[in-house]
Protein backbone atom coordinates (compact mmCIF):
# COMPACT_ATOMS: atom_id res chain seq x y z
CA UNK A 1 0.00 0.00 0.00
CA UNK A 2 1.27 3.46 -0.83
CA UNK A 3 2.18 5.88 1.92
CA UNK A 4 -0.55 8.42 1.06
CA UNK A 5 -3.18 5.66 1.11
CA UNK A 6 -2.05 4.60 4.60
CA UNK A 7 -2.16 8.20 5.81
CA UNK A 8 -5.64 8.65 4.31
CA UNK A 9 -6.93 5.50 6.00
CA UNK A 10 -5.42 6.62 9.31
CA UNK A 11 -7.15 10.01 9.03
CA UNK A 12 -10.52 8.40 8.21
CA UNK A 13 -10.15 5.89 11.07
CA UNK A 14 -9.25 8.70 13.48
CA UNK A 15 -12.26 10.77 12.46
CA UNK A 16 -14.57 7.76 12.85
CA UNK A 17 -13.09 6.94 16.26
CA UNK A 18 -13.46 10.50 17.54
CA UNK A 19 -17.03 10.67 16.22
CA UNK A 20 -17.98 7.42 17.96
CA UNK A 21 -16.32 8.54 21.20
CA UNK A 22 -18.21 11.86 21.11
CA UNK A 23 -21.53 10.17 20.33
CA UNK A 24 -21.36 7.56 23.09
CA UNK A 25 -19.58 9.58 25.81
CA UNK A 26 -22.08 10.45 28.54
CA UNK A 27 -22.20 13.05 31.24
CA UNK A 28 -24.90 12.96 33.91
CA UNK A 29 -25.74 14.23 37.34
CA UNK A 30 -28.40 14.34 40.06
CA UNK A 31 -28.88 17.38 42.30
CA UNK A 32 -26.04 19.25 40.58
CA UNK A 33 -25.47 22.95 41.36
CA UNK A 34 -24.79 24.04 37.75
CA UNK A 35 -23.77 22.90 34.27
CA UNK A 36 -22.35 25.15 31.58
CA UNK A 37 -24.99 24.47 28.92
CA UNK A 38 -27.96 25.52 31.09
CA UNK A 39 -28.87 28.93 32.52
CA UNK A 40 -26.43 30.05 35.25
CA UNK A 41 -29.43 30.56 37.58
CA UNK A 42 -30.45 26.87 37.27
CA UNK A 43 -29.76 24.68 40.32
CA UNK A 44 -30.77 21.28 41.71
CA UNK A 45 -30.16 19.92 38.22
CA UNK A 46 -30.82 16.35 37.15
CA UNK A 47 -29.50 15.64 33.66
CA UNK A 48 -27.96 13.31 31.11
CA UNK A 49 -26.09 14.43 28.04
CA UNK A 50 -24.29 12.67 25.21
CA UNK A 51 -23.75 13.26 21.49
CA UNK A 52 -27.37 12.41 20.70
CA UNK A 53 -29.47 13.79 23.58
CA UNK A 54 -29.46 16.40 26.31
CA UNK A 55 -32.18 16.04 28.94
CA UNK A 56 -32.38 18.17 32.08
CA UNK A 57 -34.77 19.37 34.76
CA UNK A 58 -33.90 22.01 37.32
CA UNK A 59 -35.11 24.67 39.72
CA UNK A 60 -35.10 28.21 38.32
CA UNK A 61 -37.10 31.42 38.61
CA UNK A 62 -39.49 31.97 35.73
CA UNK A 63 -38.05 35.33 34.66
CA UNK A 64 -34.48 33.98 34.49
CA UNK A 65 -35.60 30.99 32.42
CA UNK A 66 -37.63 33.14 30.04
CA UNK A 67 -34.64 35.47 29.55
CA UNK A 68 -32.31 32.54 28.82
CA UNK A 69 -34.75 31.00 26.32
CA UNK A 70 -35.34 34.35 24.58
CA UNK A 71 -31.57 34.92 24.34
CA UNK A 72 -31.25 31.52 22.62
CA UNK A 73 -34.06 32.48 20.20
CA UNK A 74 -36.37 29.90 21.79
CA UNK A 75 -39.10 32.08 23.32
CA UNK A 76 -41.48 30.35 25.70
CA UNK A 77 -45.21 30.84 25.22
CA UNK A 78 -48.00 30.32 27.72
CA UNK A 79 -50.17 27.27 27.03
CA UNK A 80 -53.89 27.98 26.78
CA UNK A 81 -56.81 26.11 28.32
CA UNK A 82 -57.14 22.58 27.00
CA UNK A 83 -53.65 22.70 25.47
CA UNK A 84 -51.12 20.05 26.59
CA UNK A 85 -47.50 19.48 25.63
CA UNK A 86 -44.74 17.11 26.76
CA UNK A 87 -40.96 17.11 27.13
CA UNK A 88 -38.71 14.08 27.53
CA UNK A 89 -37.18 13.65 30.98
CA UNK A 90 -33.88 12.15 32.14
CA UNK A 91 -35.18 10.08 35.09
CA UNK A 92 -35.95 6.85 33.26
CA UNK A 93 -32.66 6.97 31.32
CA UNK A 94 -30.72 7.54 34.57
CA UNK A 95 -32.54 4.57 36.13
CA UNK A 96 -31.54 2.39 33.16
CA UNK A 97 -27.90 3.45 33.63
CA UNK A 98 -28.04 2.62 37.35
CA UNK A 99 -27.50 6.24 38.42
CA UNK A 100 -30.92 6.43 40.10
CA UNK A 101 -32.66 3.52 41.83
CA UNK A 102 -35.34 1.87 39.72
CA UNK A 103 -38.84 2.47 41.02
CA UNK A 104 -41.00 -0.61 40.55
CA UNK A 105 -44.75 -0.91 40.87
CA UNK A 106 -46.31 -4.38 41.28
CA UNK A 107 -49.48 -3.31 39.46
CA UNK A 108 -48.74 -3.28 35.70
CA UNK A 109 -51.10 -0.39 34.90
CA UNK A 110 -49.67 1.75 37.72
CA UNK A 111 -46.15 0.75 36.66
CA UNK A 112 -46.80 1.92 33.09
CA UNK A 113 -48.16 5.22 34.41
CA UNK A 114 -45.10 5.73 36.65
CA UNK A 115 -42.71 4.95 33.77
CA UNK A 116 -44.51 7.52 31.58
CA UNK A 117 -44.24 10.14 34.35
CA UNK A 118 -40.51 9.47 34.71
CA UNK A 119 -39.88 9.59 30.95
CA UNK A 120 -42.20 12.48 29.97
CA UNK A 121 -43.11 15.74 31.69
CA UNK A 122 -46.59 17.04 30.89
CA UNK A 123 -47.42 20.73 30.67
CA UNK A 124 -50.90 22.27 30.71
CA UNK A 125 -52.73 25.56 30.83
CA UNK A 126 -50.62 28.38 32.28
CA UNK A 127 -47.29 26.54 31.90
CA UNK A 128 -44.69 27.86 29.46
CA UNK A 129 -43.48 25.91 26.44
CA UNK A 130 -41.29 26.02 23.33
CA UNK A 131 -40.89 23.32 20.70
CA UNK A 132 -38.80 23.04 17.57
CA UNK A 133 -39.03 19.77 15.61
CA UNK A 134 -36.99 18.77 12.60
CA UNK A 135 -37.88 16.36 9.74
CA UNK A 136 -35.56 13.69 11.26
CA UNK A 137 -37.63 13.81 14.53
CA UNK A 138 -34.86 15.64 16.36
CA UNK A 139 -35.19 19.07 17.89
CA UNK A 140 -35.93 20.89 21.12
CA UNK A 141 -38.66 20.71 23.73
CA UNK A 142 -38.43 23.25 26.54
CA UNK A 143 -40.98 23.80 29.28
CA UNK A 144 -41.52 25.58 32.55
CA UNK A 145 -43.90 24.26 35.20
CA UNK A 146 -45.36 27.34 36.88
CA UNK A 147 -46.40 25.51 40.07
CA UNK A 148 -43.14 23.58 40.55
CA UNK A 149 -40.94 26.52 39.46
CA UNK A 150 -38.89 24.02 37.42
CA UNK A 151 -37.47 24.18 33.95
CA UNK A 152 -37.31 21.20 31.62
CA UNK A 153 -34.95 20.97 28.65
CA UNK A 154 -34.89 18.29 25.97
CA UNK A 155 -32.66 18.13 22.88
CA UNK A 156 -32.48 15.20 20.52
CA UNK A 157 -30.18 14.99 17.53
CA UNK A 158 -32.75 12.76 15.77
Amino acid sequence: MKRHTKVGLLVVASICGISLWYTFREDYGVGVKSVGWLPPEAHNITYIRNGLISLAEFDIEQEAFERWCAHRKMPLRELGGGEHQMVSRSLEVLEERGVLPTITEPNEADGDSQRRQRSLKSFGAGDLFYEERWPNNGGYGIGYDINEKRGYYSFSHH
